[in-house]
């Protein structure tokens, strides 16, 4: 098995790190290709990988703790914590925003958005970009994925909490789950990959300050499979709330959708890219196994890189 999971990882042509689990236990772990191309320094299994997308599955269980703790409902109306939305987006319920019905679109397509990136510091700086938006649909038709709905779960979770997401998510789903090498704080540090375009450049210049409730955090292959652990083992959530964020609620590419997590067959999942950036999580719980791949290149054949692993598996 591990010598049929290694030729996969060499034919995906990876540049980062892949991780094989099967019942919470690492069966094959490798790092691939360099982390900073100047420096000439290697991708290690510790080293720190963007996470983009990936991170919404943490939305999705730092909202469900609320829930949870009876504090707020996925049924809400949005506007309910965040009073200064305008009328039809305060109208949009909280479970909406997780399973991307909320008609809401993606702030990164506004044209003000690579002019105020640089002081997007905090999820409440995204707020102008997102008010200005109008529903794409009505709320609750349909699936249309949408990063700017994310941001307001967030924003969700730091009315209710007290907390900054940031915070929030260290002492009730990071710490919980050991995970003791991951943040949402940006910018170039020791131990972190830096991603690289397929035209060769580093993505440093295009990223906002920090990572968010949307995504763009940072973490190790290693601590994603500790939160994937956690997750299935029901530290995090209980039985019932498990289930909710991680069954179909609606349909979506691959399958279906959750809250904050994919649905695919029996596997739970979430995928992340942008330039530079690649990464997905596998959590197939019929048969124990967990795929994770983290990537310092464009996204371009991460799903093909992900198909040959789960064939090889197979």
């Amino acid at each position: 098995m591990r010598a049929a999971i290694a030729a996969a990882m060499a034919a995906a042509h990876l540049t980062g790190v892949g991780l094989v689990a099967k019942n919470g236990v690492p069966v094959y772990a490798h790092a691939y290709g360099l982390a900073d191309r100047t420096a000439a320094t290697r991708n290690r299994l510790d080293t720190q990988f963007n996470l983009a997308s990936v991170g919404k599955m943490f939305t999705g269980v730092a909202v469900a703790q609320l829930v949870q703790q009876g504090r707020i409902h996925f049924g809400d109306h949005v506007g309910r914590y965040l009073p200064q939305l305008p009328a039809p987006i305060a109208r949009v319920t909280i479970g909406e925003l997780l399973d991307h019905t909320s008609g809401l679109g993606d702030y990164f397509a506004d044209p003000g958005y690579d002019r105020l990136r640089p002081g997007l510091r905090a999820l409440a700086d995204y707020l102008p970009l997102i008010e200005r938006e109008h529903l794409l649909f009505a709320p609750g038709a349909r699936f249309s994925y949408s990063n700017s709905g994310f941001i307001l779960a967030g924003l969700v979770v730091e009315r209710v909490s007290g907390e900054s997401f940031a915070a929030y998510l260290q002492r009730h789903v990071w710490g919980p789950a050991g995970m003791k090498h991951t943040t949402c704080t940006g910018g170039e540090r020791q131990g972190r990959a830096i991603g690289y375009t397929a035209a060769g450049a580093a993505n440093t210049a295009t990223l906002p300050p920090n990572g968010t409730s949307a995504g763009g955090c940072y973490s190790t292959a290693r601590d994603l499979l500790r939160f994937a652990n956690a997750l299935v083992r029901r530290r995090l959530l209980d039985a019932r709330l498990t289930r909710a964020v991680t069954s179909s609620h609606v349909p979506a590419p691959g399958g279906g959708y959750g809250y904050g997590f994919g649905i695919r067959g029996h596997t739970i999942w979430h995928n992340g890219g942008a330039p530079g950036v690649a990464a997905e999580v596998d959590i197939d719980q019929a048969t124990g196994y967990t795929v994770i791949l983290l990537e310092n290149e464009d996204p371009t054949d991460l799903r093909q890189q992900d198909e040959t692993i789960w064939r090889a598996i197979g």
